[in-house]
């Protein structure tokens, strides 16, 4: 029999090979279908953590890479990388004589000794080989909206559906948007002439979270929510409401979001279609963001759930999360960080402590409150500029989201400062988001020190604050306090039930703690 011939997996093969160990499929198999040893597999188990780690960080994915071994100057390439994606995301042309450039200036700024560094051509190919960037010059893109492709679109759009019988049940859309959601309007914690307060740069801990529905809004997925951290210690023994993903800089990258379509989108799109007795066939679309793979890679393994990418820069006009559900979203996480802050007794007045107790498990477990929230009215009316006959929508009925209130919960947290309105509604809609987002655009020495930090989950942990136990007692008395307010307030049936079998499950674990003794140990 002849040796088996020695095979070097690329790091695309060596995820294929990880998907297939947790689908459960055997070494065996894996071994006869890539050609390689059970040994190597074993390996390729062990480096789970860093090959996914690593290729989350690419741009477009791992390339043709074979290794994860690291460059001559590895600070130089994650700060040209780095830059390189902020200017992407600003839709920023970036040639590669920039790139070349700008490696340089960075190891003039990194070297102590000041050698020269060479940022030849050939450095510059496998960089964009390291990083899969699979092109550098952004075609077609333009700052101002696309009016005059928005009509082309739409015709595309409603010959899809025609051809292939969609029912609004089958049709998808996703949006990302950041939210720094430490935040407050910016008077309650400094004045425009103290830049440098104390409590500012709490305020820019940002998440980056991605809802995606059906056009009936019968099926909403879990929220998508991307963090710094890939492990916060905050979400220790804790089953999270949202899928979260752990990103450096808390971005939505292509691999990130492949991983999203393939182990979330696609099983729960069959599971919903499944439950209703329609073909297992769907859409997604989706704007034509950096951070997404392309229209051949966000394709089931059978083809028959796919990708449609949204004409560039319409976004504002035609992309259904972006008319109001978005904002709706960040609008009841607003007013949920004030009650936050003023239902902590301890640490209320002091905005600086009671905002660091805020930790990313209460965000994401608050914004999974407030998408759960969202109605499907509002989803459905969410399309009509896209596909109006495509949901019937009563227009004449209100969308009843709840009245969303904040100047009181303001006023009562800062009594002596004077907001505006505008800025209220600024702050509560997201607007803000978005802006602080382009200032908070990193300089070069920002982005120095953002790459020799040690370690971000180590950063993060240092302010997560783990809160006090609570005993089984003193949570059988809170919830019998809570239970009896609902019964007063005329709460829902469903929500005193809740709170009766909380109330029960903690007495129980009261009772379990103090285990009776057997009567034959009172006569030792």
């Amino acid at each position: 029999m002849a040796p088996r011939k020695h095979v070097t997996l690329k790091l695309q093969d060596k995820l294929e090979v990880i998907k297939l160990i947790n689908k459960g499929t055997s070494y065996s198999a894996i071994s006869r279908q890539f050609g390689i040893g059970v040994s190597t597999i074993s390996d390729i188990k062990k480096n789970k953590e860093k090959l996914e780690k690593f290729v989350s960080e690419t741009e477009n994915g791992p390339g043709k890479r074979k290794t994860l071994k690291q460059p001559e100057n590895p600070n130089v390439e994650s700060a040209v990388f780095m830059w390189f994606i902020q200017q992407r995301r600003l839709h920023v042309p970036v040639s590669g004589e920039m790139l070349c450039e700008k490696a340089r200036s960075f190891h003039r700024q990194f070297s102590k000794n000041n050698h020269a560094f060479n940022a030849c051509k050939g450095w510059l190919d496998n960089f964009k080989k390291r990083h899969g960037i699979r092109r550098l010059k952004i075609s077609g893109e333009k700052l101002s909206s696309k009016e005059d492709s928005i009509k082309p679109f739409q015709e595309e759009f409603e010959q899809l559906v025609i051809q292939k019988k969609f029912k609004a049940e089958q049709i998808y859309n996703a949006d990302e948007s950041g939210l720094f959601w430490r935040m407050l309007p910016d008077h309650t914690l400094v004045s425009s002439t103290e830049k440098a307060a104390p409590g500012r740069k709490i305020m820019k801990e940002r998440v980056t979270f991605m809802p995606c529905a059906n056009a009936t809004g019968n099926h909403k997925l879990r929220l998508l929510v991307v963090g710094k951290a890939h492990k916060p210690r905050a979400f220790k023994s804790v089953t999270l409401p949202v899928y979260y993903r752990g990103q450096k800089n808390a971005w939505v990258t292509r691999d990130l979001f492949l991983d999203w379509f393939n182990t979330e989108f696609v099983p729960s799109v069959r599971r919903h279609l499944s439950s209703i007795n329609f073909p297992m066939e769907a859409v997604l679309l989706l704007d034509n963001c950096p951070g997404h793979p392309s229209v051949e890679e966000l394709r089931s393994e059978d083809g028959k759930i796919f990708a449609m990418f949204l004409p560039p820069n319409t976004t504002a006009r035609i992309q259904p999360m972006d008319q109001n559900v978005i904002q709706n979203i960040k609008l009841n996480y607003r007013k949920t960080l004030l009650t936050n802050i003023l239902a902590d007794e301890e640490n209320g007045n002091d905005l600086v402590v009671a905002l660091k107790k805020i930790n990313l498990k209460d965000v994401v477990f608050n914004l999974a409150n407030c998408w759960l929230s969202v109605s499907s009215h509002l989803i459905k009316m969410s399309w009509k500029n896209l596909s109006p006959h495509l949901v019937a929508v009563n227009e004449t009925t209100e969308v009843q989201e709840g009245s969303i209130i904040f100047t009181p919960l303001l006023v009562k947290l800062t009594p002596n400062t004077v907001i505006s309105e505008d800025e209220i509604q600024q702050w509560a809609s997201g607007g803000c988001d978005e802006e602080i987002q382009h200032q908070e655009i990193l300089t070069d020495d920002e982005i120095i020190q953002t790459v020799t930090k040690e370690d971000i989950e180590k950063e993060e942990d240092e302010e997560f604050l783990p809160p006090s136990k609570v005993s089984a007692s003193e949570a059988t008395k809170a919830l019998t306090t809570a239970i009896e307010w609902a019964e007063q307030n005329v709460e829902s049936c469903e929500e005193v039930m809740l709170l009766r079998r909380l109330r029960d499950k903690a007495f129980n674990h009261q009772i379990g703690a103090s285990v009776q003794k057997k009567i034959n140990q009172y006569f030792k």
